[in-house]
């Protein structure tokens, strides 16, 4: 049994899961809209990152496959923020709500696959955590994409989040 000054409770007595249940809804509503920042962003950086480990000085990204990542991550990213511009338009009356879970999800995934595509990018120079041969530009970026997994946990894992949508979204049974 915990005891607690009466001045320290949070909330009810005894609603504590309630009070956390909310403060996740407004870490995933934080992390959700960690993403959405100019569009135009993560095309520029992506195309300047391949213009320094690419050979690619001017026009488009020699590799297809890469140029084609890269427009894909910066399309999704822009359909993201439109989405995020949406919902705060619909919700600011009231707190967040179940779609907390979907934009986490959501925000999450493209934030990995952003780094991801960077990460490829750069190549073997994507791979230091220290040392000479490495800028410290390539070692920032290298911290972020490591970083972007922990984005998957913080705010209720993925995969709580999953069983969120599933149950309260979709209205699926729940298994047991």
């Amino acid at each position: 049994n915990v005891r607690v000054p009466r001045s320290n409770v949070v909330g009810e007595v005894n609603a504590g899961w309630t009070v956390a249940k909310a403060l996740l809804g407004h870490e995933r509503s934080m992390i959700g809209q960690s993403i959405g920042r100019d569009p135009g962003s993560t095309q520029r950086e992506l195309v300047k990152l391949a213009r320094k480990h690419l050979d690619a000085a001017e026009g488009p990204i020699p590799d297809p496959l890469l140029r084609d990542r890269v427009a894909a991550v910066s399309m999704e990213e822009a359909a993201f923020q439109l989405t995020l511009d949406r919902l705060a338009q619909s919700r600011a009356a009231g707190g967040p709500g179940t779609e907390s879970s979907i934009m986490k999800i959501a925000a999450t995934e493209l934030k990995q696959r952003r780094f991801e595509t960077g990460m490829a990018l750069a190549g073997a120079q994507g791979l230091g955590w220290e040392g000479d041969a490495f800028d410290e530009e390539d070692l920032a970026y290298t911290r972020e994409w490591l970083r972007s997994r922990a984005n998957t946990i913080e705010g209720g894992s993925s995969e709580v989040q999953l069983n969120i949508i599933a149950k309260q979204v979709l209205g699926l049974p729940e298994v047991k």
